[in-house]
């Protein structure tokens, strides 16, 4: 009994030489790691458990015509990890060469290593693999081996020497057995639990890269931007190289090579994505071609090179190098393709943002120049009628027009100081009253304070002209314009008003912001306004109780005007 003891405890030891060995094996460690296991994988898997089912006959310990070993412990751990095929697989592996071996036990034994991975493979299948604790191992393998000696006692024959048998090997074997068992899933939990803390450091990882690389292609991908993202990611991720390349070439590295990997020079990297691996998302390779370095002592042994694409359309890509001797865990791609997704979706965002800048720089634009026809018609048609009444008056009108058009051609220009807006007003108010005469009054209420306030070019004007062309030319005798300015809680107001004929009575007299006005210029406005400042400025158009119609232009203010005691007052000549 002693010997048979301590033979049981040196095939423990076998069995935990082993369940070390193989959890160390890479293509084990990756398989297990996965979240769904391929059928390639089962198969790889069914060999190695398989294998150790068969290590387990060898070990065997011949006693009264039979055989005390650790057959089953393969099946019963292939089972709970990698499911029932991978435990089946493995119990026919051991199985076979059992079958082999002889022995009044065999048929019973053989029968009972291939449930044994049923067993097994059924509880996988309940909790899964990650879930398996060391109670529901242990109880498993117990399971197991209570089946194989029950089998072993009623199947064989003769029944008084299987029951012998099992009053020898029985306690021993269970407990070696189980204990064998419950040292695999101990190690692979120590396994998931080291997948786990790695997983967490590179979300810790990410989210600090991402934080760091935040907003930094707001200018898109560049030397600069490349440069600065590359330090990030060799900081935090801790390669021995990092590379970022656009669509063509380097454009920034970091690391270990860095002498001979320059900037500006062609990238290998970016090739192999544009040939094979866009759809991939990913290109990992130990080729020296693929590192793409024909320096004689270049110490680089591995890429990893994620593209930076969206809409199919590569854009660049981030490659990370690591020595010989190294390798990218699972963990480490994941991180770098979460990063390269991170980045692409700035790129996406930032162009989007810079295609609709354009085209709102575009709109405004159009909508500037349609600002000058509109003036310049009408006060062309004013002048030439000047000219044949009075050509003296016409050629200072005349002057006051080149100074208009000369303002208004200057499309660089987005705003003016409300001095230079009132000084524009007084020339066309000038073209104006040398048609209508007497028949125009107009009025000021403007603080000196707010003439150094900048305000989007003709805004003021527009107000004007509606208010003379709709508000008072309609009537005989003319009227009244008020232009009133003033600044109230961070806001500039701008005012014209008329006592002419008032708005459109179809017309919604409360209407901010309209889409259609009275005239193009005032769509212009309502246009130009939405586009600059979107919802912080208003305009309004309304019936002004006294009769007429109110004009009325909100904009932020963001800095208080400089003290100016000037006052341009009620009546003041234009």
């Amino acid at each position: 009994m002693k010997n048979l003891i301590i033979a049981i405890l040196y095939n423990f030891s076998v069995i935990g030489l082993s369940a070390y060995m193989i959890t160390r094996l890479p293509p084990v460690r990756r398989i297990l790691l996965e979240r769904s296991i391929r059928w390639h994988d089962r198969f790889f898997l069914i060999l190695i458990f398989g294998s150790l089912s068969i290590l387990g006959n060898g070990l065997g310990i011949p006693i009264l015509g039979s055989l005390a070993n650790s057959r089953i412990v393969g099946p019963i751990v292939g089972g709970l990890l990698g499911g029932p095929i991978v435990g089946l697989g493995a119990g026919i592996m051991g199985g076979f060469i059992r079958y082999h071996m002889g022995g009044f036990t065999m048929i019973p034994s053989v029968t009972a290593n291939v449930i044994a991975g049923l067993i097994a493979g059924l509880v996988h299948m309940r909790y899964g693999s990650r879930n398996i604790t060391l109670p529901i191992a242990g109880l498993t393998a117990f399971v197991c081996e209570a089946v194989l000696k029950l089998m072993v006692i009623f199947m064989s024959k003769p029944f008084e020497a299987a029951l012998e048998l099992e009053k020898i090997i029985a306690v021993p074997t269970i407990t070696a057995n189980c204990l064998a068992t419950l040292l695999f899933i101990y190690i692979f939990r120590e396994i998931y639990k080291d997948q786990d803390n790695a997983y967490a450091n590179s979300a810790h990882q990410a989210l600090r890269s991402i934080r760091r690389t935040n907003n930094l292609l707001q200018q898109g991908l560049d030397k600069e931007s490349a440069q600065i993202m590359a330090d990030v990611i060799y900081q935090e991720l801790k390669p021995d190289a990092v590379c970022i390349t656009d669509n063509n070439n380097i454009l920034a590295f970091r690391g270990v090579g860095g002498d001979h990997h320059v900037t500006g020079l062609p990238s290998t990297s970016i090739k192999q994505l544009q040939k094979h691996h866009l759809g991939e998302g990913i290109f990992l390779s130990s080729n020296p071609e693929d590192i793409g370095c024909s320096h004689s002592n270049c110490p680089l042994a591995i890429v990893l090179s994620v593209p930076l694409a969206f809409d199919n359309k590569l854009l660049g890509s981030i490659s990370l190098f690591k020595t010989k001797n190294k390798q990218f865990l699972v963990h480490e791609i994941e991180l770098v393709r979460g990063l390269a997704d991170f980045t692409s979706s700035q790129l996406f965002a930032n162009q989007i943002a810079q295609q609709t800048r354009l085209l709102e720089q575009a709109e405004y634009n159009a909508l500037k120049a349609q600002v000058n026809p509109h003036f310049l018609f009408n006060t062309l048609a004013t002048i030439r009628i000047l000219i044949l009444k009075d050509p003296h008056n016409a050629r200072l009108l005349l002057k006051d027009l080149s100074e208009l058009l000369r303002q208004s051609l200057n499309q660089k220009q987005e705003f003016s100081s409300l001095k230079e807006e009132l000084d524009t007003i007084k020339r066309y108010l000038r073209l104006e009253k040398a048609r209508f005469g007497d028949r125009i009054t107009v009025h000021w209420d403007v603080p000196g304070n707010l003439l150094s306030s900048l305000i989007p070019v003709f805004t003021l004007q527009p107000l004007v002209e509606n208010a003379i062309k709709h508000g008072l030319s309609p009537r005989k005798e003319g009227g009244n314009i008020y232009i009133r300015i003033w600044a109230e809680n961070s806001f500039l107001y701008l005012c014209v008003e008329d006592d002419g004929v008032g708005l459109n009575p179809t017309r919604n007299p409360h209407q901010s912001l309209p889409k259609t006005g009275t005239g193009i210029g005032l769509v212009n406005i309502t246009q130009r306004l939405r586009i600059m400042y979107s919802n912080t400025a208003a305009f309004t158009l309304s019936d002004h109780p006294g009769g007429g119609a109110q004009a009325l232009v909100k904009l932020p203010l963001p800095e208080q005007p400089q003290k100016d005691d000037s006052h341009l007052k009620e009546g003041q000549s234009v």
